[in-house]
């Protein structure tokens, strides 16, 4: 009998996520610290990083540096402030990108850099021209030869900041993840690439705003900003060609006056933490604040469902500010049987990279118990553990993992048969809820009888709740069309966590059949 439902799918082989929020950083405001001290309180840990932005009104303004680097100094973020340089000021005419590469301004770039030394950010890192494939700035490649110009400009820019003695900059090359239309023609980034040696990362700013046909569907505008010219593919494969680690500068939800936001959506932000635990990161920093046009603060009131998700995801201690971050374990058997020839008991299984501590494992088999414990590492837990010749010999066994809970994670207990067959279970489509129904269908090995096991977990008013359905095996295959009442569905709607849904065959010891998991989100957190 299954005794508990695990988060995600397991995945044989799947790359170990890291915690992108001991990477998160954030924009609160010009010299906001006590803004970003709000912004940890509610979070519920301190974000690794600050963000600024240089004043681009003239050249005076984009050197004058002193009260921001004072505020950051003081408030502990000298070693660690990203700042946004303008690359040319408001008041520089149309063929600033060709003077700018001719080395024109490099008396400008040199004496910010002296400032920067002198007021404590000597070692800041500088995003030099964001979003130059855009049409909204003055140093946007969308001008004749633009983007060799521009690349031009940003190695003449490098080379003088780097030589002011006391410099230790990192540079920060960032396009926006949605380029241009210019002639008819989109402008692609890579036109502008300044070469390896005069760059540290990678960057890429995204919102979550659209105007694409279909763009209500949040997941119609994620495959946008997937599949995009400069999209969120484009970027991991060109930072991976060049050898450097990728950065989010940028990166927040829309509510924007004219329609074309994402507004309120805890899908936006899953998939966001999902892309950045998954890929090679080494910051990314929230837009944590509004201008006229727009809402973008996660914690500003105009996402109340996102900000929960949010919480959940990249914060660390549990039940801060009345956000619930008990979050599943993710308890999943990936494979464990019994070698009889090297009388082994070999299990992998992975946990979310929130849990910690131990897991206990016990094995019945043979007549007899082995019971044991053995250190999470990494998310996982991997035994290869000797046993009696009587223990071996068959092949066959019950194994229970149970996982305690810590701080962040909830308790977890899963019970499956270990045999020498495997039960083949496979989902021809993802469950689903159609008209008040959960639905799917599949396949599995002949020789499986009985039924396969279906729960939806969920919580409710800090509970975590637990409902099974069960579709018969016939001839080795088997379908699930289970209406949900209406006490669920009501349940289901005022849920404060993820709906997991977790299939699973147990296993037969009289058949020798092995038990199997699979498991999948059926709904996002509200």
């Amino acid at each position: 009998m299954l005794l508990a439902v695990v988060a995600l799918a397991c995945a044989p082989g799947a790359a170990h996520a890291a915690d992108p929020g001991a990477t998160l950083g954030v924009y609160a405001g010009p010299g906001d610290t006590a803004g970003i001290s709000s912004f940890n309180a509610t979070l519920g840990r301190n974000v690794s990083r600050g963000h600024d932005f240089l004043d681009k009104t003239s050249w005076s303004s984009i050197a004058d540096v002193r009260w921001m680097a004072q505020r950051w100094v003081a408030g502990g973020y000298s070693n660690r402030l990203v700042v946004s340089v303008p690359m040319l000021p408001d008041t520089v005419g149309d063929n600033g990108l060709a003077s700018g590469a001719s080395g024109d301004y490099n008396g400008n770039f040199r004496t910010l850099a002296q400032n920067l030394v002198q007021y404590g950010l000597g070692s800041a890192v500088l995003r030099l021209g964001h979003e130059f494939n855009g049409t909204w700035y003055k140093w946007g490649i969308g001008v004749p030869n633009g983007g060799a110009l521009y690349a031009e400009y940003w190695r003449e820019i490098v080379k003088t900041m780097r030589a002011v003695p006391g410099a230790h900059f990192k540079f920060d090359w960032a396009p926006n993840s949605d380029s241009s239309y210019v002639g008819g023609r989109q402008l692609q980034a890579a036109d502008a690439w300044p070469g390896t040696d005069y760059v540290d990362y990678v960057g890429l700013d995204v919102y979550d705003e659209s105007w694409a046909d279909g763009a209500a569907d949040p997941a119609v505008r994620w495959h946008e900003y997937m599949t995009g010219l400069n999209g969120l593919a484009w970027h991991a494969a060109f930072a991976a060609s060049k050898g450097k680690q990728m950065t989010f500068p940028e990166w927040a939800l829309a509510d924007r006056n004219d329609g074309h936001g994402g507004g309120d959506s805890p899908y936006f932000i899953q998939k966001m933490h999902d892309w950045i635990a998954t890929h090679n990161v080494a910051y990314h920093l929230y837009f944590n604040n509004d201008d006229p046009n727009a809402e973008y603060a996660i914690f500003g009131g105009h996402f109340p469902n996102a900000a929960r998700t949010f919480v959940r995801l990249f914060g660390q201690n549990s039940g801060a500010n009345g956000f619930d971050l008990g979050e599943f374990a993710r308890l999943c058997i990936e494979h464990a049987r019994i070698s009889p020839r090297g009388r082994r008991l070999k299990l992998l299984a992975t946990l979310t990279n929130r849990a910690s501590g131990a897991a206990r494992v016990e094995l019945r088999a043979g007549g007899s118990k082995k019971a044991f414990s053995k250190k999470i590492r990494g998310g996982r837990v991997k035994v290869s553990r000797k046993l009696t010749r009587r223990q071996a010999r068959k092949g066959t066994g019950v194994l229970t993992l149970s996982y305690g809970g810590n701080a962040t994670t909830k308790p977890q207990t899963v019970r499956l048969t270990i045999g020498p067959r495997k039960a083949k279970l496979r989902l021809a489509v993802a469950p689903s809820l159609n008209d008040g129904r959960l639905t799917t269908f599949g396949t599995i090995s002949r020789r499986a009888r009985g039924g396969v096991l279906f729960q939806l977990k969920y919580d409710v008013d800090g509970q975590t709740v637990t409902r099974q359905y069960t579709a018969k095996i016939r001839k080795g295959r088997w379908r699930l069309t289970a209406p949900l009442s209406q006490a669920v569905r009501s349940e289901i709607a005022n849920r404060r966590s993820a709906v997991q849904v977790y299939a699973v065959y147990v296993g037969s010891l009289s058949r020798r059949i092995g038990g199997q998991m699979k498991t999948y989100e059926l709904l996002g957190p509200l």
